[in-house]
């Protein structure tokens, strides 16, 4: 199966948003010792695509062009993609949200994890800009065809969309970046799998077909592929979450409009990973909503602003209390939002200056309000190495870590985090 923030607003995907920039990759399993094998030829690839066009309705509007890839030529176009696709400024602001929000530890290398990572995983590649197919040597020395089928699926899709501006429309919304991708990857991943169970006379449109094929789990502990496995939980959910979940919500969607859901989901893309894992969500037009976050402190200013979403509700609450209070509780969410200020005296360097964290939160319910009050409390406890507790009621909570001060207060349905201050709120 294929796997592959200016005011920093691009939010925290950035190994979704490199690989966005980049191409769309497909993650094989190396070959085994010895293994032989040869680059597909024209015949094979325009075979694919014209059963990819059954499938979906697309038409084939040119001849694909491509070629063998070393794993020294991946790392060195990911770095050149980076390079020229993302400013460094970008990559501060997306790893300083990361480390203020918990998600990666003080000293995590955002830039260098995310070559290690896409180097380990390209297999193979289909690149928007260039419009042409990339097959790494090891991967075409045991070339499944599954891997080759993503990747046509990629390009079909990009000749009769285009992929690049699909995928870039509105880069300061960091959950609609997400969604699209989902469609892009999550549509590939549901071809393979359709392409495959026709060739045994059989469709993912037939109930029991689809639970035999669809949500098989990908290892994340598999030996393999010790980047991804070694990985914080945030970047390895945030790289599976367009694939894995982006099959089901594929699934949802072909079942509800059939063949035109092909389409549909380039004309009409999911708003927010809300509408992805409930499809009903995406198919009622529910949009999330926008809290309104509280003005920088005196002797403050905005430096890095992002949307919150119910994925990242569900990775946070995973990764500092447990699964099922992160089931029961992230699809309570309706909106959230983040913002990180900073001294306003603060050099060009950003080495050393003063950062903190306002963060908010929309529920269905207060009574969803105040779970995740209490459940924000272990959060915090966590995330940092040393926390004086202070007041917990149902409607704030104070204390002080090594960050600095923080309070989190809950009125009605929003619940409003503000940390890392000098002085008690």
């Amino acid at each position: 199966m294929g796997r592959e923030r200016q005011l920093g607003k691009k939010g925290m995907r950035c190994v979704v948003f490199f690989m966005a920039t980049a191409s769309a990759c497909a993650w094989q399993a190396p070959p085994a010792a010895g293994a032989q094998g040869k680059l597909p030829d024209a015949a094979e690839i325009n075979a694919i695509l014209h059963r990819l066009s059954d499938i979906t309705g697309f038409r084939i509007r040119r001849q694909l062009p491509f070629q063998m890839i070393t794993k020294d030529q991946i790392n060195a176009y990911i770095k050149n993609q980076i390079k020229h696709s993302v400013r460094p400024k970008d990559i501060y602001a997306e790893e300083l949200s990361l480390k203020k929000l918990g998600f990666v530890p003080a000293d995590f290398d955002l830039r260098q994890t995310t070559i290690d990572l896409l180097t380990e995983q390209a297999a193979a590649f289909y690149d928007f800009h260039q419009k042409k197919l990339f097959i790494s040597e090891w991967a075409a020395s045991s070339m499944r065809e599954e891997a080759l089928v993503h990747e046509l699926a990629h390009a079909l899709a990009d000749q009769n969309f285009d992929i690049e501006k699909y995928l870039n429309k509105d880069p300061a919304d960091a959950e609609q970046s997400l969604a699209r991708q989902t469609v892009v990857e999550g549509q590939a991943v549901w071809l393979t799998q359709e392409y495959a169970v026709r060739q045994a006379g059989k469709t993912l449109m037939d109930p029991a077909t689809a639970q035999e094929y669809l949500q098989q789990a990908v290892d994340a502990d598999d030996p393999q592929y010790p980047v991804f496995s070694k990985a914080p939980l945030y970047l390895r959910e945030t790289m599976l979450f367009p694939y894995q979940d982006g099959e089901t919500f594929q699934q949802a969607v072909v079942v509800h409009d059939g063949q035109s859901a092909f389409a549909i989901l380039f004309t009409k893309p999911p708003l927010s990973t809300s509408q992805v894992l409930h499809p009903e969500r995406y198919f009622a037009g529910t949009a999330p909503l926008v809290p309104e976050l509280p003005k920088p402190a005196v002797g403050m200013k905005a430096a890095v602003q992002g949307v919150f979403g119910e994925e990242d509700v569900q990775v946070m609450l995973r990764q500092y209390t447990s699964i099922p209070i992160a089931q029961e509780l992230a699809p309570g969410l309706t909106g959230g939002g983040y913002r990180i200020d900073e001294d306003k005296k603060a050099g060009e360097d950003k080495k050393e200056h003063h950062t903190s964290l306002v963060f908010a939160t929309e529920w269905d319910s207060e009574d969803s309000a105040i779970a995740f009050l209490n459940a924000y409390q272990t959060v915090l406890e966590k995330k940092w190495k040393r926390v004086d507790k202070g007041e917990h009621d149902s409607t704030h909570i104070s204390g002080k870590s090594e960050d600095g001060y923080y309070r989190v207060d809950r009125m009605g349905k929003t619940v409003v985090s503000r940390e890392g201050f000098a002085g008690k709120l």
